[in-house]
């Protein structure tokens, strides 16, 4: 059984710093210093479990690392690489460390590979350090004395460190590991992409997992920082893909993808065929059109990029398109702007087993004027690319993992759809830094919808909700989501962009520019078969519900799923003149093992019932033919007979027929109905979210501002009517089954005009309506409304949903373009890299100042700056927090400070509200926004660097302290 695991506790190593450390000729990040301590104290201990570091971290010095510590702790290690490229780059660093280099190494390799300038000891696993690629261990699988090797090699603690293990669960590969794992071995997995489409993971036969068993995190942002990277800029290009094709063209392309998919294809399987249908031999004369008509359209999207492009990675989904491209392009010329303007572009096709060159247009070898004949090696030709030999490398899964060619500043996906793990790998060639060529940034252009999937992936599961959500993305561990978050934060115009394809896919879908109220559902989705779908049964007066139990193998107990469906008409939640057209049901579902709630707006039942099937509750039917007992029945009876569920909208119980059914009821009337409240609440946040357009909205939502009131549509006016009736019922349930008083909520507008059907809004609850309709009350609402629209507890809508720009102007702040939320997102990270630790509950921070750090600020005077960094930014925050005077309040934090000054305190915690500092900031001109960002970045440089020699010292004076004691 696999040994019960929590990613918490990688995040609490990641948080333990770690001295510094050399490994072999080179300086190890501080990130990199603390893996390394982690992934010893793993060989240490014999555990097994994964790494999980950004492309361009430096997996290969972690490796040299982890080596080298194998080696110190007299524990052999196997390092598995997925081709020999990737292990030669290893392995030079190996050589880098002395203690690696006079181990004794051994190398599995093809027979024809020669690695290094010495004589080389193969297949042996008694050696200490063996370098080996998975597909050579796999062919000695038939081999006794190879599989009685592996048996000793795990008797001896032996460790095997799977680079890349993402590409290494193959069943025959997994029969190696298992050999290991049980005769006393361990496994550790170097990835910067934990997930494989296929579900499989090579920690399995260590009895442990890869998304689940961290060792240790590099973060996406403390690479950055490092500067061994650069950010990406997202470049969606698939309308002025599709542009270039036409209309029909698209439609062909799509369904020919959507047809692959339904017959049970990856995204990656179809992805791999979508295209090259039209481009294999034989194909029909409007085939080979739509093919020309590709291959004319990525060329010109390239174009377009190249002015300022060093190196251009183009990945096509087959050979035949990219040998295509690849002479189309050696004919086109350099645009104008770039440094060989109108020359022809010096173009590699790079295939797994062929390469080929051009240079102005002509066909040759590798070496510029060589006649072609002579077979190039890749890693010759990664040298060349290096050096500045070419403006364009077209490959299919050749320039993949392991690849560095840092002058790649352009990648383009000329494919129809990547997942998530491919679509980073190649985002990875382009995100390492190259300080020669001054590179900022990466531009990563996608032609098909990659980005625009893995995007709405990612923020589905931001904002706890599943919407178009795939499998394989949705079970993702949080450190490993958040990484693709702070991928995608990094530009900030995305979003933008993908609203902008949203928008262009409903054109085309001829839904115009309509309002969509209801939850689509997604062909891509995962139902299952149409006899698996749940089947709700009655509940109460216009609620149903159904759910399921399942067995968890590792806690050794059942768990239940339960969806909670909601017919807004029968429910009361429409009234009669409510607009026909908007979606009737909504559903909320719950799962007991991870807690996930997630809520949909539906527009017919059967549209709710896939949706819940989608998030994995299924009917069972032999559970459903089962019989509720009597005692069961009994204790359903007495819950729904509690007197503080004695509300007028909640009646007419149903009495259940089947153990799913009574399970289900169950479920929601415990605990003081507990669950049913939780579910009421999150199907009354998505219906919100989908009147108003709004995302990621809080469950405890303060208010909703209305712009233009009296241009609401009909249907949205509903839907808030809607939301004000469930979030009175809730409010009702609140004080029996969680305790206190529900927050409170209201409609605001600052329309004197209001039309009376637009207060009906809030007609029959006891929400209130406000109209802030003169300065005075719109000058002392700005805070509170500032605040709120930094904790998105408070959203404005408008004719069209969100009015965010209008919004922001009513709270006072100063810019809305895209460089005001650029830095406004700095200064909240530069007050994190501050703060003493997390956020508490009331999004509050504090930041430690010493004695002489709080003196100087008591002791300062209006006007003049202070010269410590940690006082300085200090001092800001107060100033920015203060009156309109632009002094301190004495009433807070300088009344600590003054209070701390008789007691002679070694240090104080000052501490800040967060929404107001961010929202104070927000308010400012943008010369104070930019000086105040220097001093916080100041006083962060100087907190990290007091924190690490502090660290370091008070490790040195335990290892003292150990030596003596």
């Amino acid at each position: 059984m696999r040994p019960s695991s929590n990613s918490s506790d990688a995040l609490s190593q990641t948080s333990v710093p770690a001295l510094s450390r050399r490994i072999g000729d080179k300086q190890a990040e501080p990130y990199q210093a603390r893996i390394a301590a982690s992934v010893r104290e793993a060989i240490q201990r014999g555990r097994s479990g994964a790494v999980l570091a950004p492309t361009g971290s430096g997996k290969s010095l972690l490796a040299a690392g982890a080596a080298e510590d194998a080696v110190s702790l007299s524990k052999p290690i196997l390092v598995l690489h997925p081709d020999v490229s990737l292990l030669r780059q290893n392995y030079a660093q190996f050589q880098t460390v002395p203690a690696v280099k006079s181990a004794q190494t051994a190398f599995y390799v093809a027979k024809n590979e020669s690695i290094g300038d010495s004589p080389m000891l193969r297949n042996s696993l008694d050696a200490d350090v063996i370098p080996a690629t998975n597909m050579s261990l796999v062919n000695k699988l038939d081999d006794e004395d190879f599989l009685r090797s592996l048996d000793r090699f795990g008797k001896r603690g032996g460790v095997v460190l799977i680079d890349e293990g993402h590409k290494a669960a193959a069943d025959e590969l997994a029969r190696v590991l298992s050999r290991v794992a049980l005769a006393g071995g361990s496994g550790i997995v170097l990835t910067a992409t934990p997930f494989r489409t296929d579900g499989k993971d090579p920690l399995d036969a260590f009895g442990a997992s890869i998304e689940h068993d961290l060792i240790d995190v590099a973060t996406y942002d403390e690479v950055l920082a490092t500067g061994r990277t650069v950010p990406t800029r997202f470049d969606i290009a698939t309308g002025e893909f599709e542009a270039h094709l036409g209309t029909d063209a698209v439609r062909l392309i799509e369904r020919a993808f959507l047809a692959l998919l339904a017959e049970n294809k990856s995204v990656d399987q179809a992805s791999q065929q979508a295209f090259s249908r039209f481009f294999k031999e034989g194909a029909s004369e409007g085939d080979k059109a739509i093919a020309a008509l590709i291959v004319a359209a990525v060329a010109r999207i390239w174009a377009k990029r190249a002015a300022n492009s060093t190196l251009a990675m183009i990945h096509c989904d087959s050979v035949e398109f990219a040998k295509e491209l690849s002479s189309y392009l050696a004919q086109e010329k350099l645009p104008p702007r770039h440094e060989r303007a109108e020359e022809k572009p010096r173009v590699a096709f790079v295939v797994a087993g062929e390469i080929r060159i051009w240079r102005n247009g002509a066909e040759e070898g590798l070496k510029e004027g060589e006649p072609v004949g002579r077979k190039i090696k890749r890693d010759d030709l990664l040298d060349a690319a290096r050096a500045g030999g070419f403006d364009i490398l077209v490959n299919v899964n050749a320039l993949g993992v392991g690849t560095d060619v840092p002058q790649t500043d352009l990648n383009i996906l000329a494919c129809q759809e990547r997942s998530i793990g491919p679509v980073k790998q190649i985002s990875g060639r382009g995100e390492r830094a190259h300080k020669i060529s001054g590179k900022t940034h990466q531009v990563l252009v996608d032609v098909g919808n990659s980005i625009l999937r893995i995007f709405s992936d990612i923020d589905a599961m931001r904002r706890n909700d599943p919407e178009r959500c795939r499998r394989q993305v949705r079970g993702l561990a949080a450190p490993i989501r958040e990484q693709f978050e702070a991928w995608f934060d990094k530009d900030p115009s995305l979003r933008e962009q993908i609203e902008e394809r949203q928008r262009q896919i409903r054109l085309r879908m001829g839904e115009g520019d309509s309002e969509q109220y209801d939850d689509p559902l997604d062909p891509t989705m995962e139902i299952g078969e149409e006899e698996t779908l749940p089947v709700p049964k009655p509940f109460a007066r216009g609620l149903m519900t159904t759910g399921m139990r399942r067995y968890d193998s590792e806690t050794k107990k059942f768990s239940s799923r339960v969806a909670l469906f909601c017919d807004l008409q029968e429910f009361g939640l429409f009234d009669q003149d409510t607009a026909p057209d908007l979606p009737r049901w909504l559903v909320a579902t719950h799962d007991e093992r991870t807690g996930a709630q997630q809520a949909f707006l539906c527009k017919t039942q059967d549209v709710a019932r896939k949706y819940v099937a989608f998030v994995g509750i299924r009917h069972d039917g032999d559970y459903e033919s089962a019989s509720p007992t009597d005692k069961q029945r009994k204790f359903l009876k007495s819950l729904q007979q509690a007197r503080p569920l004695a509300l007028p909208w909640l009646t007419g119980f149903a009495d259940p027929s089947s153990a799913t059914h009574m399970s289900a009821a169950i479920d929601l009337l415990k605990d003081k109905a507990a669950l049913l409240a939780r579910l009421l609440n999150i199907a009354a946040t998505r219906l919100i979210e989908r009147a108003t357009g709004a995302h990621s909205l809080r469950t405890d939502l303060r208010s909703v501002v209305l712009d233009r009131p009296n241009q609401l549509t009909p249907q949205r006016r509903d839907l808030l009517a809607a939301y004000c009736r469930l979030r009175q019922r809730f409010a009702d349930l609140y004080p029996y089954a969680v305790g206190g008083k529900a927050t409170a909520f209201s409609i605001t507008t600052f329309d004197p005009s209001v039309l009376p059907e637009i207060k009906e809004i809030v007609a029959n609850t006891s929400i209130r309506f406000f109209i802030i309709d003169n300065a005075e009350k719109e000058e002392q609402l700005r805070p509170s409304l500032a605040e709120g629209l930094i904790k998105s507890s408070i959203v404005a809508v408008g004719p069209k949903g969100p009015t965010e720009q209008w919004i922001r102007q009513k709270a006072g702040f100063g810019r809305h373009d895209e460089a005001a939320r650029a830095r406004e997102q700095i200064f909240r990270q530069a007050l994190h890299d501050l703060a003493d630790g997390p956020l508490t509950r009331d999004h509050s921070l504090s930041i430690t100042l010493s004695r002489t750090e709080y003196l100087e600020i008591a002791a300062a005077t209006p006007g003049k700056e202070l010269v410590r960094a940690m006082p300085s930014a200090v001092m800001n925050l107060l100033l920015l927090t203060g009156g309109e005077s632009g002094s301190p309040l004495p009433e807070e934090q300088v009344g600590l400070i003054q209070a701390a000054i008789p007691k002679n305190r070694t240090e104080l915690a000052v501490p800040f509200s967060l929404p107001r500092l961010c929202a104070r900031y927000a308010q400012q001109p943008v010369p104070a926004q930019k000086k105040l960002l220097k001093d916080l970045e100041k006083a962060a440089t100087f907190k990290r660097n007091r924190d690490a020699y502090l660290q370091a010292q008070s490790s040195i004076e335990s290892r003292a302290h150990r030596l003596h004691g």
